[in-house]
C-alpha cells in the first residue's frame, strides 16, 4: 500500500497485531484487579469499635501486606501448570544433540537472569510490607497513608525510569516519533504532578513535610515503582538470552522466591499472629474475602502474563506508553465508579481536570508511539516501521538503506541485548 508523501499529513492506522491483544488483556486485568477490591471493600468497610480494638491484636496491616505478597507468589506458582504441560509435550519431540547442548547453555543464562529478577521483584514487594511496620494506628484499615489519587503523578516516574533503564541496559534506540511521544506524555503529566504535589504538601492529616509516616510512604512508593521498572527491563534481557516462555519466567521466578517466602511465612506466624488473623477473617464475611483474594490472584496472573508477552515481543520503550495507557483507563473507570457511588466530592474539580488532560495526552502519545497515528512532518514518517514495511516499495520514497543515515555503524550493529535486533514486532 503506497501513498503519495505530499498527501500524507496525518495517517490513522487500524492494523493491530498480537501485541495489541496482550495490551488489551493487560489493561483489562489491571482494571479488574483494582475495581473488584474497591467493590468488596466498600461493602465491608464499616466496623464497630469493638471489632477495631480486637483486630489491633492481629497486626492487620502487616498481615494484609503479607497476603498481597503471597497472592502475587501464588499467581506466579500457578503459571507452572503451563510449564508442566509444555514439558510433557516436549518429551514427545525429538531433538538433536546440538540443540540439546544449546538449550543447556541457555538454561544457565536463564538461571542467572531469573535470580536477579526474583531478587528485584521481592525487594519491590517488600517496600510497602516494611512500611506496614511503622504505619499509624489511625490508618489501621487502610492500604496507604497518602491517598491513592494523590500518587498518580508517580506514573510519570515509572514511565521515564523505563526509558532510562532501557537505554542503559538494553541499548535501545529512540527514533523521532518516540521522542515526540515522550514529550507529549510529559506535558500531559505536568498539571497532575503539580496538583498531586500541592495536595500532599498541604494535606491537613498527611502532609509529607510534617508527617514522618507520609514521607516514608512516599519514598517507598516511588522506590518500589522504579524497582518494578528495572525488573521489566531485566525480564527483556532474560527473554533475549533464553528460550523461556512468559509462564516459565513467572513460575521459575516464584520457585526461586520460595527460599524467602517460606521463612517469611514462619516469621509472620510466630511474631504477628497470622493464624489468628486468618481465623478472624474467615469468620467474618468469609465469602467476600475469599472472592477478593481469588479475583486478585486470577487477574494478577493474566496481567503479569500479558505484560511479559509484550516485553518479549517489543522494545520496553513501549512499556512506558503501556503504563500511561493503563493509567488513563484506570483513571477514567475509577472516576466513573466513584461518581456512581457518590464519592467524587472527596476530590476537587481541579484534580479531575488535571487527570483528564493527562489521559488525553497519554492516549495521544501512546497512539504516536505505537504508530496508530503517524505524523508526516519533521522526518517522523521515515522513522516508522509503517514507512519501512508499507511504503518502501514506492519509488517516491527512498530505500530502506537511507532511513538510518543518522545512525552510525555501531548503532546499526546492536549487541545481543538490543531490542532492535531481537524484536520481531513493534
Amino acid at each position: 500500500m503506497a501513498k503519495d508523501d505530499s498527501k500524507l499529513n496525518l495517517i490513522i492506522l487500524s492494523k493491530p497485531d498480537s501485541k495489541f491483544l496482550y495490551m488489551f488483556i493487560f489493561i483489562l486485568a489491571s482494571l479488574l484487579r483494582r475495581l473488584i477490591p474497591r467493590i468488596i471493600d466498600d461493602e465491608s468497610k464499616v466496623i464497630t469499635e469493638a471489632e477495631l480494638r480486637k483486630i489491633k491484636d492481629f497486626h492487620h496491616n502487616i498481615n494484609r501486606c503479607y497476603f498481597d505478597l503471597l497472592s502475587n507468589y501464588i499467581g506466579d506458582i500457578l503459571a507452572g501448570i503451563m510449564t508442566l504441560i509444555n514439558k510433557l509435550i516436549s518429551k514427545f519431540k525429538t531433538t538433536t544433540s546440538e540443540a540439546r547442548e544449546r538449550e543447556k547453555d541457555m538454561r544457565k543464562k536463564s538461571l542467572f537472569y531469573l535470580t536477579i529478577i526474583a531478587i528485584i521483584d521481592i525487594i519491590a514487594q517488600f517496600c510497602l510490607f516494611l512500611f506496614s511496620n511503622v504505619i499509624s494506628e489511625t490508618k489501621l484499615l487502610e492500604n496507604e497513608v497518602i491517598r491513592e489519587e494523590n500518587l498518580y503523578f508517580v506514573v510519570s516516574i515509572d514511565i521515564f525510569s523505563r526509558y532510562i533503564f532501557s537505554r542503559i541496559f538494553l541499548q535501545s534506540y529512540f527514533y523521532k516519533h518516540h521522542i515526540v511521544s515522550t514529550i507529549l506524555t510529559f506535558i500531559g503529566f505536568i498539571p497532575l504532578i503539580i496538583k498531586n504535589l500541592y495536595d500532599i504538601t498541604h494535606s491537613s492529616d498527611n502532609n509529607i513535610l510534617t508527617n514522618r509516616a507520609a514521607s516514608i510512604y512516599l519514598f517507598l512508593f516511588i522506590y518500589m515503582t522504579i524497582i518494578y521498572s528495572l525488573e521489566d527491563v531485566f525480564n527483556k534481557l532474560c527473554f533475549n538470552q533464553s528460550i523461556l516462555e512468559p509462564y516459565d519466567l513467572m513460575f521459575y521466578k516464584a520457585v526461586i522466591q520460595t527460599i524467602i517466602v517460606i521463612p517469611l511465612t514462619i516469621y509472620i506466624c510466630v511474631n504477628y499472629g497470622l493464624l489468628q488473623y486468618i481465623s478472624y477473617n474467615l469468620g467474618k464475611d468469609s465469602t467476600g474475602r475469599v472472592f477478593y483474594r481469588l479475583s486478585f490472584i486470577l487477574s494478577n496472573i493474566f496481567r503479569t502474563w500479558s505484560l511479559l508477552n509484550i516485553i518479549r515481543l517489543v522494545d520496553p520503550n513501549l512499556l512506558s506508553v503501556l503504563k500511561s495507557s493503563e493509567f488513563a483507563v484506570l483513571f477514567i473507570f475509577i472516576s466513573i465508579y466513584s461518581a456512581l457511588n457518590g464519592k467524587n466530592n472527596q476530590m476537587d474539580k481541579e484534580f479531575y481536570i488535571c487527570g483528564t488532560i493527562c489521559c488525553i495526552f497519554s492516549f495521544l502519545g501512546s497512539a504516536i508511539h505505537n504508530e496508530l497515528i503517524i505524523i508526516n512532518n519533521f522526518g517522523l514518517l521515515k522513522c516508522t516501521k509503517y514507512y519501512k514495511y508499507e511504503l518502501e516499495d514506492n519509488e517516491k520514497f527512498p530505500s530502506i538503506e537511507d532511513l538510518d543515515t543518522d545512525d552510525n555503524d555501531s548503532k546499526n550493529n546492536q549487541t545481543d541485548h538490543s531490542l532492535l535486533d531481537n524484536s520481531t514486532e513493534y
